[in-house]
């Protein structure tokens, strides 16, 4: 019966360990100088190598031949590790010896004799956290205090349920998910052995899928081994992957930064009919926002290891006509949806709502750099590729682009130009004048934003100060809620239009000095306040 390929390729060396040279450097110095810690906290992810490692640690230091902090992996020792056959190492699973019986039983009696056979005893206790208060009491001691022969090696994927009393008597690893491009490499080392071709695309769709569990990875590819073909490429591939997303979420981005409802609307309702998990889906385009948002702030290194070149131009593309505080409204407004979606009992409809919210955002979109791009990710042409990567590469300018729509509406190129200014109009009317069309501001407000007016009606005009208009508010929530960049944003708009002159909008806590005033003669007097 053939092993599950992450068992079969299970690392047997150090070096062959991938994703976690922090910690293998670490080790490996300990066991070059003899100075092996008595007991070892291992946290991260699933299947990042937290167990792998520490079997490792319970063979070199119970090994007849190591070789520069590594196993021999030929000598007796070596061999009942592998095999799991050694009577002086016990693997324990937490999960189902929760009990204090079973700590004392598997572990405080059997530690005191001395080795049957190997230099160490060596205890790997996974999921820790697991175990009861009582068991952890019970194990506490004999971590404090334990024989010579003993190394205990815990192993958990919840750190924040281990007591901090076990914790500070263990040296701690945190162990982290193996980036993309060492996962490949891994996965093309294994088809290597394996005998069997695969296109690299398929490798990267599935290290893609194990958001960095080695464990994962190597079971679909286990799957994708199973079809059979000696050449195996996409096509193939696609009969075991999960559906591929991030096409679709790239169509559907892009009709929310064309504002484009009904479009928004129509894939979701598609992708619906065509049996796509819209929970997933939208953690997917979560993810992607995400990515985006790094790109737009000089990190596209994720965007870079996890996508295609044609991906990455379009969302390099993206970036251009549209802007931060747009990318964060969208996810800020998915999360929420992915939290309505349970209580729902039309799925769709929180993501409809989402599409709502961001497509009526008024902020300005470069609409002939939107609609040069093509709608489906899977049908660019490659003469349009080409054009992307171009740009990507700032070969060319993107204005030479070849454009379906030449013209910017006249109202977008003067909101653009206004915003690439510094605004400097000076009112030319008296904070009373501003005071008494202040109703008008509140009541457009009140017309497009559904919790906003519950915070603006207790707002006062205080001053004008140059082109900046302040806002008083007796409760430092509201004064925060309206000073928040999407607030604050739509209301000096709705200001631009009613008094016909761009002013910033700054709230400002009144209480504030106040409360600043009554500590400093607190301070200077004595006393509490009340």
């Amino acid at each position: 019966m053939n092993q599950a390929l992450y068992r079969t390729y299970r690392p047997q060396t150090f070096a062959s360990i991938s994703g976690q040279e922090h910690v293998v450097t670490t080790l490996k110095n300990q066991i070059l100088s003899g100075k092996v810690a008595h007991a070892y906290l291992f946290t991260g992810p699933r299947g990042v190598g937290k167990t792998t490692i520490a079997r490792l640690i319970a063979k070199v230091v119970n090994c007849e031949h190591p070789e520069g902090g590594e196993p021999c992996n030929q000598c007796d020792v070596c061999t009942e590790v592998a095999k799991g056959s050694a009577l002086d190492i016990f693997e324990i699973d937490a999960a189902s010896h929760t009990d204090v019986e079973n700590v004392r039983e598997n572990i405080i009696k059997s530690v005191r004799f001395a080795p049957n056979r190997f230099k160490f005893k060596v205890y790997i206790i996974d999921e820790v956290h697991m175990l009861s208060t009582s068991a952890f009491n019970a194990l506490l001691k004999t971590l404090e205090e334990p024989p010579s022969h003993a190394i205990f090696i815990l192993a958990t994927t919840e750190i924040h349920k281990v007591p901090q009393t076990i914790i500070s008597r263990c040296q701690r690893f945190d162990f982290r998910r193996i980036p993309i491009k060492a996962m490949i490499d891994r996965l093309a080392g294994i088809v290597e052995k394996e005998g069997i071709e695969v296109n690299e695309e398929v490798l990267s769709e599935i290290a893609r899928h194990s958001d960095g569990c080695a464990r994962d990875a190597e079971s679909l590819l286990g799957q994708v081994l199973a079809i059979g073909e000696k050449k195996i490429t996409m096509k193939e591939a696609s009969l075991v992957l999960p559906a591929t997303t991030h096409i679709l979420v790239l169509d559907f981005l892009e009709a929310l930064l064309k504002r484009d409802t009904r479009q928004g609307v129509h894939l979701i309702n598609t992708y619906l009919e065509q049996g796509i998990d819209l929970r997933h889906f939208i953690e997917d385009t979560i993810d992607l926002s995400r990515i985006l948002l790094l790109g737009m702030i000089g990190e596209m290194k994720q965007a870079s290891e996890a996508f295609d070149e044609t991906t990455q131009a379009r969302l390099q593309f993206f970036s251009s006509f549209t802007t931060i505080s747009f990318i964060s409204l969208m996810i800020e407004s998915f999360l929420e949806a992915k939290k309505l979606m349970k209580i729902s009992h039309i799925p769709q409809l929180p993501i409809e709502l989402s599409i709502l919210t961001c497509c009526q955002n008024k902020e300005v979109v470069q609409t002939s750099k939107v609609n040069a791009l093509p709608m489906r990710g899977d049908s660019v042409s490659s003469e349009r590729t080409e054009v992307l990567k171009q740009v990507q590469n700032k070969k060319i300018p993107s204005e030479e682009i070849p454009l379906e729509q030449e013209v910017v509406k006249e109202e977008e190129i003067k909101e653009e130009t206004r915003e690439q200014k510094e605004p400097a109009q000076i009112p030319v009317f008296s904070l009373e004048e501003v005071r008494r069309r202040w109703p008008e501001v509140f009541k457009q407000v009140k017309e497009c934003h559904a919790s906003l007016p519950f915070v603006m009606e207790s707002a006062s005009v205080s001053s004008i100060n140059g082109n900046e208009l302040e806002l008083d508010f007796k409760y430092s929530l509201y004064a925060d809620t309206i000073n928040q960049e999407k607030n604050r944003s739509l209301i000096e708009k709705i200001v631009e239009k009613v008094y016909g002159v761009h002013m910033r909008i700054r709230a400002r806590y009144v209480l504030a000095e106040a409360d600043e005033v009554a500590a400093d003669l607190i301070e200077e007097f004595g006393g509490i306040m009340v």
